[in-house]
């Protein structure tokens, strides 16, 4: 789970963006109704710079992750990670599929939306770990960029040559599995939500959305409501369920997030988690939440896409239609309320409500009863812990002090930090001293393997940043003694 989690904790840099360009666009839709031309203008303004942010969210992933879990935090291991998304996501434009891949089967389709999260953390993964592969070795920086970029080339071809015969398979079976399920009504709807969660991770909700809100197997859920086409009642049962869950259930676990932060952490998280949380009340955007504990908690996204599934089977049993053309939030719901296919949408605001209740108790029990390591659940202690600021001096004492209770700089693959601990993950954890390093003032510590985490308080950044000094000055050195 450690490596999950780290991958979640490096997702949280890019996502701090995405709450704010969601707001932005959600203002600009709101106000671009209103007949004055300055006003217009700001809309225009404003959807363009929210929605830019947005669609580009898979390409912040690739930096974010590769930067985040990269040794030592690398500036260039970001140009890393974003030239692997440019090449995976080049070579399999739909533009160019038809060219050099006449033996797929319809390859062209499946790849329309191949720029998505998943690919985006893939190329980020792909970069750090071939860059921190690269730093245990006695290249030369120049060599080692060489070989970087050499590397990122043929991983990079060999990844979108795979690529280009799985993902049509799973593409297809997608829609098979849509148009089987579509069958099945108001259940089918239920399953419909539930998998449309948990495919979210992988990027493959697109395809199974398109079964439902597109005109692909002639339901086109989306466009027959605002075209008032279709069954009364039934037209909008893929959508009006997503209403709930956006605009309540999740708020609800942001707040349930924030509540079980222990309270010396939860100015750290507020602004991040309340920004998160009306972003998917007002606009339906739900990424910047969602990832925020995807992967940090899996169990809590198991259990939203669960709920999320018996929201829109209960919704599209009771026929409590609504409409969206950007996504279930505030603003589609008030521009859908009044359309002649909507019914009783009302009672969406009512359940959602009951949906909100039910998120918030199940998300502080899990949270708790789990000792689930979401947004601000780390556990403080030692001198750090009381908040008094250390001096210059005292965390280069703590830090060199640490440095050697880890077994040097040399003993050191990389280190990271969350809100409260530092991490390093060690060549050799035989050398780590806390006897040592408790003379710091530290008094906890946990061994994974080769992955060592030490408790210091919300103060662990400073220190982060002394040892990741000394890591890079410890590199540069290297490099000039190899080059020489």
């Amino acid at each position: 789970m450690s490596y999950f989690q780290r991958i979640g904790k490096s997702l949280l840099l890019p996502i701090a963006i995405f709450p704010i360009a969601a707001i932005l666009t959600g203002v600009g839709y709101a106000i671009e109704g209103i007949e004055v031309e300055w006003v217009h203008f700001l809309a225009i303004i404003l959807q363009t710079s929210g929605t830019t942010i947005l669609n580009y969210m898979p390409m912040a992933f690739s930096i974010g992750v590769a930067w985040g879990m990269s040794t030592g935090k690398q500036g260039f291991t970001a140009l890393y990670g974003l030239m692997f998304f440019l090449i995976i996501t080049n070579i399999l434009n739909p533009m160019y599929i038809s060219d050099y891949a006449a033996p797929i089967l319809d390859a062209q389709d499946s790849f329309r939306n191949i720029d998505n999260q998943f690919i985006g953390i893939l190329a980020g993964i792909l970069a750090a770990t071939t860059y921190n592969f690269l730093y245990t070795t006695k290249l030369s920086r120049l060599n080692r960029t060489i070989v970087l970029l050499f590397g990122l080339l043929v991983i990079s071809m060999f990844t979108s040559f795979i690529l280009l015969w799985i993902w049509p398979f799973l593409y297809n079976t997608l829609i098979g599995f849509g148009e089987m399920v579509s069958s099945l009504g108001p259940l089918g709807a239920g399953i419909y939500a539930l998998c449309n969660r948990l495919l979210v991770p992988v990027g493959m909700h697109h395809p199974l959305n398109s079964v439902f809100w597109f005109d692909v197997i002639g339901i086109n859920d989306i466009g027959n409501f605002w075209a008032s086409k279709g069954t009364y009642g039934i037209t909008g049962m893929y959508q009006a369920g997503f209403f709930p869950v956006m605009m309540f259930g999740l708020p609800a676990a942001a707040l349930a997030m924030l509540h079980t932060a222990y309270p010396q952490n939860k100015n750290r998280v507020k602004s991040f988690l309340l920004s998160a949380a009306f972003a998917s009340f007002f606009t339906g955007v739900t990424e910047p939440l969602e990832f925020s504990f995807m992967f940090i908690a899996p169990q809590l996204y198991v259990l939203h896409a669960i709920l999320t599934g018996i929201c829109v089977f209960i919704v599209a049993s009771f026929q409590w239609i609504a409409g969206f053309s950007f996504s279930a939030g505030f603003i589609d719901y008030v521009l859908s309320y009044n359309m002649p296919f909507s019914k009783d949408p009302i009672m969406l605001i009512v359940f959602g409500i009951f949906v909100g209740a039910i998120y918030y108790i199940l998300f502080v029990y899990v949270i708790r009863k789990m000792n689930l390591p979401t947004m601000g659940r780390e556990s403080t202690s030692g001198i750090l812990a009381s908040g008094d600021l250390l001096t210059k001096e005292e965390i280069e004492r703590i830090g060199n002090t640490l440095i050697r209770g880890v077994g040097g700089v040399d003993n050191i693959q990389f280190v990271e930090c969350c809100i409260t601990r530092i991490r390093f993950h060690l060549r050799d954890p035989n050398l780590f001293n806390f006897e040592l390093i408790k003379t710091t003032g530290a008094v906890e510590y946990m061994l994974f393997g080769s992955e060592i985490q030490i408790v210091y308080g919300p103060q662990v950044e400073s220190i982060l940043d002394f040892v990741e000094t000394e890591l890079k000055h410890f590199l540069s050195k290297k490099d000039e003694e190899q080059n020489y």
